[in-house]
């Protein structure tokens, strides 16, 4: 990658650890609900986009 460019950002809810009304939404779930939201947001077709880069802060709660 020579050049990188960001075009649309996403995050996550928070909840309560272990004990939220999140407690059972696999992790992929959340992730994919950012991508997809961040990618309406950004106006590009998915077919233009070549690299995600994502993150997760405190993993464990």
């Amino acid at each position: 990658m020579t050049e990188a460019v960001i075009v649309s950002t996403a995050r996550t809810p928070i909840g309560k650890a272990y004990r939220g009304g999140l407690n059972d939404t696999p992790g992929a779930a959340l992730g994919g609900h950012a991508i997809r939201h961040a990618l309406a947001r950004s106006g590009l077709d998915g077919g233009e986009i070549e690299d995600v880069v994502m993150g997760c802060a405190m993993q464990e709660g």
